[in-house]
């Protein structure tokens, strides 16, 4: 696993492998099902300190195009000013994700998410996430929840708490639910596959990972963009820096996820 490729980097790689997974699913779906990359969509309420005044006109002018002798004319009415306010709520987008649905029974099946640094941090998307990550469990749903990162605060699982790691791979079947399955992984091991679920009378996907973020490297050719004389943001473990500091000597050695 490249931890480097952690920080401004993630937003290009979040956006580029979606679409190379979602390739890979649909090699191995059932005809019946669809796999579609889906965005988070909700409404904020709006700050009042934030809002600012505009100026209001005291006559407000419409216009209107009538055809005279052949040729358009334009006509003009004056109006009183409208009265303006200000919805109460914005429209915010969130990050993209890979839903799976059920074309004959027309509903969601499974939900792929891979997380962002928004997931994890203390801000306004998390609560936003994990509202939406409880709706998927509450209906049933099947979850794949793909932890990256290493930075930020891990995803709850409830009891017993998760085992400190560098990375996870979750699975949780609606079937089984609330059971959770997990799969933690250090930067010194390669990508596990990735199961994914379908409806409980059909076999579940076994995706690779590797070879859509192998793929996304050399087209990126995030080689030659990252630093890896500069330390890792954040900082590996000693004992994982020593480890790295001679992988990335290897003359050979692409630094590849």
């Amino acid at each position: 696993m490249d931890p480097y490729l952690e920080g401004s980097l993630w937003p290009d790689v979040h956006a580029s492998v979606l679409p190379k997974l979602r390739a890979a699913i649909v090699r191995l779906l059932p005809e019946r099902y669809s796999a579609l990359i889906g965005q988070y969509v909700w409404l904020e309420g709006s700050d009042d300190d934030d809002r600012q005044a505009l100026g209001v006109p005291d006559v407000f002018v419409s216009g209107s195009t009538s055809k005279k002798n052949g040729s358009a004319e334009r006509t003009y009415s004056a109006n009183a000013a409208p009265v303006l306010s200000t919805l109460p709520a914005v429209r915010r987008s969130g990050h993209r994700y890979l839903r799976i649905t059920d074309r004959e029974r027309r509903r969601l099946v499974t939900v792929v998410e891979l997380l962002r640094p928004s997931n994890k941090d203390s801000g306004k998307n998390r609560p936003h996430y994990l509202e939406k990550r409880n709706e998927y469990l509450a209906t049933g749903v099947n979850l794949v929840e793909i932890d990256l990162l290493r930075a930020g605060e891990r995803m709850p699982l409830g009891e017993p708490s998760r085992t400190p790691t560098d990375y996870s791979f979750v699975l949780v079947r609606a079937d089984s639910f609330p059971s959770v399955e997990m799969w933690p992984f250090s930067i010194r091991q390669g990508l596990p596959a990735s199961i994914v679920p379908l409806d409980p009378a059909d076999d579940d996907l076994s995706i690779d990972l590797k070879a859509p973020f192998n793929e996304i490297y050399d087209e990126a050719r995030y080689d030659k963009l990252v630093d890896y004389s500069a330390p890792a943001n954040p900082p590996l473990r000693k004992a994982d820096a020593s480890w790295a500091d001679d992988l990335l000597k290897k003359p050979t050695n692409k630094r590849r996820k």
